[in-house]
């Protein structure tokens, strides 16, 4: 399969997952079309056309021409320029990689992740806090998150991908989707007695049990074992980045009794002991790494002979 085919699989992938729906998604695909139609001088000459079919902006192809056949990718956590001259030592000792897929971006895809944060309103209107506030809450940290990325070097990796005519891509927001997708199913739409209850189930997801054998197990940034969780949001999965600490009071005032995430902040932690809300911490890169698998599941059924590579965190799980 073409590298821009599995991508725009991949792409349709993150839409079915994403807990605004398909319908939310291709009516903001819609309104970008038609204003990128009207764009003149500069700001057409500076559009990004992906823009008008790809709603994660975070997950591009960040190397390669996209006419690629893809058989095998190496698949990462973390990919940077050392990783990508490991995928070149090993093609010369004859591996096979067409591609290397990465999670967290690098390059353009970096450069807009704040343009991902905003999934985070509607995701915590489900939770019962209203859009405004959300927004509100949201705007200074997304502005601050450009301003930290702006200063970056961020297009080392790209260009030691093309250096060694190794095509890249990486899927953000597109299996951040996924991960939340499944942490709903297995984890808050379920009943539990008790905190410790709910990090037993967690770890008996095979990315977890895997990462706690390894010492990084999910573990309570506040509240305790015997504590009971109340309602159950996992919110800090999807939607580029951590949000600010006053979105976690917000979600404590709107009755939430237990927050599942994949990382919390010193400040998050101070709230959540100041509102009374529970914090469980899952394993960052066990999480990073169901979404990936479960991605990677749907695209073996587009391309049946796609093959992995397992480096930089990444442990291959099929389900």
């Amino acid at each position: 399969m073409k590298l821009k085919d599995l991508f725009r699989h991949a792409v349709e992938a993150g839409i079915d997952a994403d807990p605004r729906g398909r319908a939310f998604i291709e009516k903001r695909l819609k309104k970008e079309k038609e204003r990128a139609k009207d764009l003149k001088g500069d700001e057409k000459k500076f559009y990004d056309e992906d823009r008008t079919w790809n709603p994660y902006l975070d997950s591009r192809i960040i190397a390669g021409t996209g006419e690629e056949d893809v058989k095998c990718v190496m698949v990462g956590i973390d990919i940077e320029s050392a990783e990508m001259i490991l995928a070149d030592r090993l093609r010369e000792k004859g591996h096979k990689i067409d591609a290397v897929m990465i999670h967290h971006p690098e390059g353009r895809a970096l450069a807009d992740l704040d343009k991902v944060m905003p999934l985070m309103v509607d995701l915590h209107a489900q939770w019962g806090v209203p859009v405004n506030q959300t927004e509100g809450n949201l705007r200074p940290r997304m502005d601050r998150i450009w301003r930290a990325i702006h200063a970056d070097n961020l297009f080392r990796t790209e260009r030691t991908a093309e250096i060694l005519g190794l095509p890249a891509f990486n899927t953000h927001t597109i299996t951040d989707n996924m991960v939340f997708q499944l942490m709903e199913k297995e984890i808050c739409k379920k009943s539990f007695d008790s905190l410790g209850d709910i990090i037993n189930a967690i770890h008996k997801i095979p990315e977890y049990e895997y990462y706690a054998k390894k010492g990084n197990p999910c573990i309570l940034a506040h509240g305790s074992k015997n504590s009971r969780p109340g309602k159950v949001a996992a919110a800090g999965f999807t939607g580029g980045t951590n949000g600010p600490e006053e979105m976690l009071a917000a979600l404590a005032r709107a009755g939430v009794g237990t927050v599942i995430s994949m990382h919390a902040t010193e400040k998050e932690v101070e709230v959540a002991q100041k509102e009374h809300i529970n914090i469980v911490q899952c394993s960052h890169m066990a999480s990073d790494v169901i979404g990936m698998n479960i991605l990677l599941d749907t695209l073996s059924k587009k391309e049946k002979k796609l093959t992995t590579v397992d480096v930089s965190g990444f442990i291959r799980v099929k389900r």
